[in-house]
């Protein structure tokens, strides 16, 4: 009888131990060339956005088949955020992306206060009050006539305001100085 001897049970061991992990090592490599390719070779879309007059917004690059996790949220003074939408829907976030999108932003415009400001003309000619919301300012005043009398300047609690910012409402008292008929 013939008997096989260890050192060809080693050799034998050891080669197929090679062979597995060569196999294992290229079909790896393989795999990772694969996916690569397909990645590379998957089309990819534009997520544009129109803030409407908000802050700007980057547009985003996605791959086809692909959802959002999350939207950006862009901001403008007064109003509130309402979110993003496509033609008239809310956008919808598990959407599997296959095309170009523009999405809208729509604003809520928040409430604000309001302010009257009114003109004691001092038996001058009547000037309207002015409504104005809340911090807007008022550069130029209007000025009051009042026969025989040259206006001089409005006055707020004795203070002289020339121009003002609408915090509160507010009555403007005429200050004049009688002229002299000669």
């Amino acid at each position: 009888m013939y008997k096989k001897s260890k050192i060809f049970k080693t050799i034998k061991c050891d080669n197929m131990k090679r062979f597995l992990f060569g196999f294992i090592l290229i079909s790896i490599f393989l795999f990772v060339v694969y996916e690569a390719y397909q990645f590379l070779n998957t089309p990819t879309y534009h997520i544009r956005f129109n803030s409407n007059g908000g802050s700007k917004v980057e547009s985003i690059l996605i791959k086809e088949n692909n959802s959002l996790e999350k939207l950006p949220t862009p901001t403008k003074e007064n109003y509130k955020f309402v979110g993003w939408y496509l033609n008239d829907t809310p956008f919808d976030l598990s959407l599997e992306i296959n095309q170009d999108y523009t999405l809208n932003a729509i604003w809520q415009e928040l409430a604000t206060n309001t302010y009257t400001i009114s003109f004691d003309t001092l038996g001058g000619n009547i000037i309207e009050p002015l409504t104005l919301k809340e911090n807007e300012v008022l550069e130029e005043l209007p000025l009051p006539e009042k026969e025989g009398y040259k206006f001089e300047n409005w006055l707020y609690q004795n203070k002289i305001i020339t121009s003002l910012t609408a915090t509160r409402n507010m009555t403007l008292v005429a200050k004049y100085q009688k002229q002299n008929n000669e």
